[in-house]
């Protein structure tokens, strides 16, 4: 992913930020789902922006509630991946249906570099 997104000049920060969330997005599904099948994940990059989507067709959840981006208290052991997406991430999406899956959307514009990550 690094030498791809490198060869698109997307910046580091951006890709740091975007890596993070992939990455609590990707742990989310693979601890939580309980899926049976492949967990789904696509990531396109254009010229402003780059996006993800993961996938899964697990158990879903209720999103009721969910609207809070602040952090857990520091001695709470859980509850910290979505809102380090939200935080990471200028556009975040996320939908599930119990008993059908869930999917989240994340998306992060790119910034204006100089040196687009190359040697940097």
């Amino acid at each position: 992913m690094t030498e791809f997104a490198r060869a698109h000049a997307v910046c580091d920060d951006d890709l740091a930020h975007f890596l993070t969330a992939l990455g609590e997005a990707v742990a989310n599904a693979i601890e939580h789902s309980h899926a049976d099948r492949a967990i789904q994940v696509e990531v396109r990059i254009g010229d402003d922006r780059m996006l993800a989507t993961v996938a899964d067709r697990g158990i879903g959840f209720d999103t009721t509630g969910l609207g809070d981006s602040s952090l857990p208290d520091p001695s709470a052991e859980r509850g910290r991946g979505l809102p380090i997406m939200r935080r990471c991430t200028d556009i975040f999406s996320l939908t599930s249906e119990p008993g059908r899956g869930t999917v989240v959307v994340l998306g992060r514009y790119l910034r204006k570099s100089e040196t687009h990550g190359v040697g940097a």
